[in-house]
């Protein structure tokens, strides 16, 4: 709608509202703490703003329980991801794509056991991809695009037989591509270009009889 300004901390007052969308609008500066409070919330979409302000240390902890869907990617939001996110058990859409969100994914992450959608690209994130990610066996969608992950692949990766959609493209990811990856079975798009893969491509990977798209370039893959 055009919408410009600040985030007014008086929107918290709004103790019963279930869908908070202002998305696509030119909102600047912090999102307000009072945000965070709003217990009834079920929707919670800031997309595409100019947001910039680091997230509540304990955005999950005491309110927030009923959120199915956080998207609040494209913004200028900083600072680390807060392991009280996983206190969001209801979650089933998470994007925090597209800002400057730094250092690693916390291992919390795994309580999000309803996650269908996770986006996490074009961050500064950046450690290993925890293992505990394998829980998440609800999951489609899985983008980890455009950070600076290291370290291998966690086998539990296979353990997400529901994915449809995996980006992994542009981090620092060694070792060989894991052999668990076969075990994706209804994945349509897997993009692994643009890491430190080496190592032969996995005979497993013929098991993937859904792909419909397969990016293995800009490795050491041989």
């Amino acid at each position: 709608m055009g919408l410009v300004g600040t985030i007014s901390p008086e929107i918290g007052n709004l103790s019963f509202l279930v869908s908070l969308d202002v998305s696509e609008n030119s909102f600047h500066g912090p999102i307000p703490t009072s945000v965070f409070n709003m217990s009834s919330l079920e929707v919670l979409n800031l997309r595409n703003n100019s947001l910039s302000s680091s997230v509540p240390i304990d955005m999950c902890k005491h309110n927030l329980h009923r959120l199915e869907r956080l998207r609040i990617s494209y913004n200028e939001l900083y600072g680390e991801i807060q392991s009280s996110l996983g206190q969001c058990s209801n979650l089933e859409y998470l994007s925090l794509y597209n800002n400057s969100f730094r250092g690693h994914m916390p291992t919390q992450i795994g309580n999000l056991t309803l996650l269908q959608q996770l986006y996490l690209g074009s961050n500064n994130l950046s450690g290993n991809i925890p293992k505990e990610i394998g829980v998440l066996t609800n999951l489609q969608t899985l983008d980890l695009s455009n950070n600076h992950f290291n370290g291998q692949v966690p086998a539990q990766i296979g353990n997400l037989t529901l994915l449809q959609e995996l980006y992994l493209i542009t981090n620092n990811l060694t070792g060989n591509i894991p052999k668990d990856i076969g075990k994706l079975t209804v994945l349509q798009l897997l993009t692994i270009s643009q890491n430190k893969f080496n190592g032969s491509i996995p005979k497993e990977i013929g098991n993937m009889t859904s792909l419909l798209y397969l990016a293995l370039d800009k490795n050491a893959t041989g």
